[in-house]
Parts: C-alpha cells; structure tokens; sequence
C-alpha cells in the first residue's frame, strides 16, 4: 500500500494516547500505523492512528462503539448504580 491510501482515524497529542486505539483496532482485525509528526527530531507534535482508507468507516465506527461518557467512567470508578440507596 502506498503512504495516500491510509486515512487518520484520530489524531492525539502524543504516542502513549494513540497506543490504545491502535490496540483496539488490531484487537478488530484491522491493520493500522502509528505516524508521528516531528517538527524537530525528537519534538513530536502530533500523533495520528491510521488505517488503510477503505477501513476508514469501520475505523471511525469502532471508535464511536469504545467512546465511554463521563457518567459511565464515574459509575465504573465508583461502583455507584443509577438508583441504587446510597452506600452506607
């Protein structure tokens, strides 16, 4: 596959941000490359997963199934359910 055929499916501010989507779209079957932008060796500025352009729209759709709202991070950090009594 030539450099044009793959498409970003998001962009981040650093490589240890990326890995888990990169993961996650592995994890899916789909083949995907970290690409750092370096504006100066060593000074990353920006990080991108992409994928072959014709997996673009799986891509996206994996990422818009593992979005978790803040309501679900809290729920999951603290064990509360919605309509639960309170713990005691």
């Amino acid at each position: 596959m030539s450099e044009d055929s793959w498409s970003v499916v998001a962009s981040f501010p650093d490589a240890l941000s990326a890995e888990p989507l990169a993961g996650l779209l592995e994890s899916e079957g789909l083949p995907c490359r970290i690409a750092r932008n370096e504006a100066l060796p060593g000074l990353v500025t920006d990080v991108a997963v992409m994928v072959p352009a014709e997996m673009l729209d799986r891509a996206q759709l994996i990422l818009k199934q593992a979005r978790v709202s803040d309501e679900e991070l809290a729920r999951l950090a603290t064990g509360d359910v919605p309509g639960d009594a309170p713990k005691s």
